[in-house]
C-alpha cells in the first residue's frame, strides 16, 4: 500500500471520528460516560470478532500485550475526554486535544533526535492557528478542565506513536480488533465501580449505540490499524487535526449548526496545513521513486 492510499484510509477514519460527536450526542443522554464507551468498544469486538475470526484465533501473546496496552490508552482518552466536557466548555476542550497533531512532533524529536521537517513545522504552525480560530471563543483561562484536555491530547498522541511501532511488529488486524476489546474491557471495570449498569430506552439511543459501535470504533479502530502500518505518526497526527472539520459537517447536515465566518476560516486553515505538512518536494519524490526502482 502506498502513503497516499494510507493516508487516504486514515481521512475515512477521521471521518469515523467527527461522525462520533452525533452520535455520541444522542446516545449520552441515556447512558453515563464510562457504560457508553464499554458498551460500544465491546460491541464492536463482538462483530470484528466474528468476522475476522479465521484471521485472530492465532493471535499471540505479545500481540494481546501489545493490544491490552493501546486498549487501556484509549479506553483512559476516551473516559479523560468524557469528564473533561463536564467542566470546560467544548470549544477550548475540542482546541486543546486537538493539540495532539504539535505534541506528536515534540515526542517524536526525543524518541529519534532528529527534528521535523520544514513541512512538518510549516504544517504545524497553520494547523494550530486553525484549530484556535475554529475553537476558541470568548476568554481563555487555565483550569483544571483544560489540565484534564492536555493530559487526553498528550495521551491521544503517545497512543498513535506506539500504534505506529506495533503494527509494523504485530498482525496489524488482530491488534485493531484485540484494541478494541481491551478498550471496552477497560471501560466497564469504570462502569463497574462508578456508574448502575443501564441499557438504551429509545430506538434513537440504540441506533447511536449501534453506530458508534461499527463505524466509529470498528470500521475506525481497524482501518487505522492497517493505514498506520503504511505511514508515520506524524502524518497521521496531522490528518486527525480535520476531526473538528467532519464533525462540524455533520452537525450542520443533521443538527442544523452553522459555522461563522471565523470557524471557516480556521477549517480552511487546517486543511492548508495538513496539506502543508505532508507535501513531499518533487526531488524528495523522485529520489523516493528511484530507490523503489
Amino acid at each position: 500500500m502506498s502513503i497516499k492510499k494510507a493516508n487516504f484510509l486514515l481521512v475515512l477514519v477521521t471521518v469515523a471520528w467527527g461522525a462520533s460527536y452525533l452520535f455520541t450526542k444522542t446516545a449520552v443522554m441515556e447512558l453515563e460516560p464510562f457504560t457508553l464507551i464499554a458498551y460500544r468498544f465491546l460491541i464492536a469486538f463482538v462483530i470484528t470478532a466474528i468476522v475476522f475470526w479465521k484471521r485472530i484465533k492465532q493471535v499471540t501473546a505479545q500481540t494481546i500485550l501489545a493490544s491490552s496496552l493501546l486498549g487501556s490508552i484509549m479506553a483512559l482518552v476516551c473516559i479523560l475526554f468524557g469528564y473533561a466536557l463536564r467542566i470546560t466548555d467544548a470549544s477550548v476542550a475540542g482546541f486543546l486535544i486537538a493539540t495532539t497533531v504539535i505534541i506528536i512532533p515534540l515526542l517524536m524529536i526525543g524518541i529519534t533526535r532528529k527534528l521535523p521537517t520544514r513541512q512538518v513545522i510549516t504544517g504545524g504552525i497553520i494547523t494550530l492557528v486553525g484549530l484556535g480560530l475554529l475553537s476558541l471563543k470568548g476568554s481563555f483561562s487555565i483550569s483544571f478542565g483544560m489540565a484534564l484536555c492536555l493530559i487526553t491530547a498528550f495521551l491521544y498522541a503517545v497512543h498513535i506513536i506506539l500504534n505506529n511501532h506495533f503494527v509494523l511488529k504485530h498482525d496489524s488486524l488482530q491488534l485493531g480488533v484485540f484494541q478494541l476489546f481491551f478498550t471496552g474491557f477497560f471501560s466497564l471495570i469504570g462502569a463497574l465501580l462508578n456508574e448502575p449498569l443501564v441499557l438504551p430506552q429509545t430506538a434513537n439511543g440504540w441506533g447511536s449505540l449501534f453506530m458508534l459501535a461499527i463505524f466509529c470504533s470498528a470500521f475506525a479502530i481497524i482501518l487505522q490499524s492497517i493505514a498506520q502500518k503504511y505511514t508515520n505518526a506524524v502524518s497521521t497526527g496531522f490528518i486527525f487535526s480535520l476531526e473538528p472539520i467532519f464533525a462540524a459537517m455533520f452537525a450542520f447536515v443533521f443538527l442544523n449548526e452553522r459555522m461563522n465566518g471565523q470557524e471557516m476560516l480556521g477549517a480552511l486553515f487546517i486543511f492548508v496545513g495538513v496539506l502543508a505538512a505532508n507535501y513531499t518536494p518533487p526531488k524528495v519524490r523522485k529520489l523516493q521513486v528511484n530507490m523503489q526502482n
